[in-house]
């Protein structure tokens, strides 16, 4: 077991959670005969921990576990996980969030505290690349802190049901230390070791200054994962505080980097250089929506029209940690990247985004909306992205240039 095998894995599963969202795209324009929130349930868990958490993790190992890779008890972990999210690609399908899926969801929690601990027990190269793993440790933490949801869901619907304000607040608490905690330390502290790994030492002062604000966001950004619910005054400035937090913190990374974007575009391939760009001015878009949805205003309409919020995932999952997943690998030789097949699912996710966010709008002032229209756009840009997406796993890519 390597790390480049580890990724390849985890691109199996995107082009696994990409035919299940095709599924679901198909639904409104050829109903098919399936439970619509099974498949959506095994979409997003395997999103989340098939393609994103095991990604991120291959580039953790490659890094701080290199030398630790062959060991017996680091194989287990990795197949014991590996196993479990193949059995809730099919469980959830077929029974949704019942025994079965409940069971291999624990299993690959309890699979990722072994790996959280066998991280910290022999992880190396701290000294070498000091800030990559501040980050990566507290992103490490973060999962960690995430996992109280999935264990703490049965006892809420038990005790307070689905229809409590818990059982949603729980389910946010998962996502946002999943994607503002875990996947957004990993990708700044991946990003800082492009730098890093050139024996470029990084000033300490910003980087604590980055390390400081990102904290502050994700612990306060949380806040707004409750204003649906009216909860208060309080809870709209402590959610303004933690997107006031991460747009700071965009602007301190954007000095980093630009105090070293000229090595930084020798160090990486042209493609890659304007890739992390637009990766970035993502990152800036996604924090200024989170700033917006501090406003009581936009909180009531982001939950009112669900494309608001479909479109916001997709934007963070396919427009920030995807893209720049796929030009790490290509840096760190994991895969050979073909542009055109790129360009093909980007093409597909900008187009799906625009769509989504247009009926959005669309529904918010309420201008009648052509659903079929759209659900047949939807479908077919979709499809056009699953290829681009199918082709970067499956086709042998050749090296850009």
């Amino acid at each position: 077991m390597n790390a480049k095998a580890q990724f390849k894995i985890a691109l199996y599963f995107f082009s696994a959670i990409a035919l299940l969202g095709l599924i679901l795209r198909t639904v409104p324009v050829f109903p098919l005969d399936i439970k619509y929130s099974n498949f959506l349930h095994a979409h997003s868990h395997v999103a989340f921990l098939g393609w994103l958490h095991g990604a991120f993790i291959s580039f953790v190992s490659y890094i701080f576990l290199k030398d630790r890779l062959q060991t017996k008890f680091f194989k287990f972990i990795y197949w014991f996980t590996i196993l479990n999210i193949v059995g809730m690609y099919f469980s959830f399908p077929i029974q949704g969030y019942k025994f079965f899926s409940i069971l291999f969801l624990s299993l690959f929690l309890i699979g990722t505290y072994l790996f959280d601990f066998y991280f910290f027990k022999h992880k190396t190269n701290t000294d070498k690349y000091p800030a990559t793993y501040r980050f990566v440790r507290a992103g490490i933490w973060l999962q960690i802190l995430s996992s109280i949801s999935p264990w703490s869901l049965g006892p809420i619907i038990k005790i307070l049901g689905k229809q409590s304000n818990f059982y949603k607040y729980d389910i946010f608490y998962y996502l946002h230390f999943q994607y503002n905690g875990w996947f957004l330390f990993a990708l700044i502290g991946l990003t800082l070791y492009l730098l890093e790994r050139r024996n470029i030492t990084l000033p300490k002062s910003q980087v604590n200054r980055l390390y400081q604000l990102m904290l502050v966001a994700v612990f306060f950004g949380y806040f707004s994962n409750t204003l649906w619910a009216h909860p208060g005054l309080v809870f709209n400035v402590l959610s303004l505080i933690g997107a006031s937090a991460e747009i700071a913190a965009f602007f301190v990374l954007l000095l980093i980097l630009k105090r070293y974007h000229h090595y930084l575009q020798h160090i990486i391939s042209d493609f890659s250089f304007k890739i992390l760009l637009v990766v970035l001015l993502t990152f800036m878009f996604k924090a200024v929506l989170q700033f917006m949805g501090s406003f009581q205003y936009y909180a009531d309409l982001s939950y009112g029209i669900r494309d608001f919020i479909i479109g916001y995932l997709h934007l963070i999952m396919l427009g920030i940690f995807t893209p720049f997943l796929l030009i790490l690998a290509y840096e760190l030789d994991f895969i050979k990247l073909k542009k055109s097949f790129f360009y093909i699912f980007y093409s597909g996710f900008l187009i799906t985004e625009t769509l989504i966010f247009i009926r959005a709008i669309l529904n918010w002032f309420k201008v009648g909306v052509t659903s079929d229209l759209f659900n047949w756009l939807l479908f077919i840009f979709t499809f056009w992205m699953v290829i681009g997406i199918w082709s970067l796993t499956f086709f042998k890519n050749k090296q850009h240039g």
